[in-house]
C-alpha cells in the first residue's frame, strides 16, 4: 500500500507533470565514443542517460548564448512576424477590413470574433 501513495503523488498535478515527462531521444554514435563513454560512467557512477542529459544541456546552453545564434533567431522572428502582418493583411482584405500598422490587431481581432458561419456580422454586432 505504501508504494501506491507515491504514485498517487503525481497524479494530483498530472496535467503539469505529463506536459514536462522525459521522452525518448536517441542519438547514433560511434563504436568507439559508446566505450569511451561506457568506461567514464562506470567511473562516475552516471547512467549513460544521465550522461547524454548532462551533454544536451551543456549545448544547449552554450547555443543559447552564442551571439550569432541570437541574431538568427531574431531575424526568424522579425520574418515570421513580417508573414504574419502580411497574412492578416490578407484576411482582412477578404473580410473587406483595412490592415495598416499596430491598430490592426487591436482592430481585426475583435471584428473577427464577430464572424460566424452565416458571414461576415456588422460592426456594431447587435445580431
Amino acid at each position: 500500500m505504501s508504494e501506491q501513495q507515491p504514485d498517487m503523488q503525481p497524479q494530483v498535478s498530472a496535467a503539469t507533470e505529463e506536459e514536462r515527462k522525459p521522452v525518448v531521444f536517441a542519438v547514433r554514435i560511434d563504436p568507439v565514443l559508446r566505450e569511451q563513454i561506457e568506461g567514464l560512467r562506470g567511473i562516475t557512477e552516471q547512467s549513460v542517460n544521465d550522461v547524454g542529459v548532462e551533454a544536451l544541456n551543456d549545448w544547449v546552453t552554450k547555443t543559447l548564448t552564442d551571439e550569432a545564434i541570437q541574431e538568427k533567431a531574431m531575424a526568424e522572428l522579425d520574418a515570421e512576424e513580417k508573414r504574419l502582418q502580411e497574412r492578416r493583411a490578407a484576411i482582412a482584405g477578404i473580410l473587406g477590413q483595412q490592415a495598416t500598422g499596430a491598430g490592426t490587431a487591436s482592430k481585426a481581432a475583435p471584428e473577427a470574433g464577430t464572424t460566424s458561419r452565416g458571414g461576415r456580422r456588422s460592426k456594431g454586432g447587435s445580431e
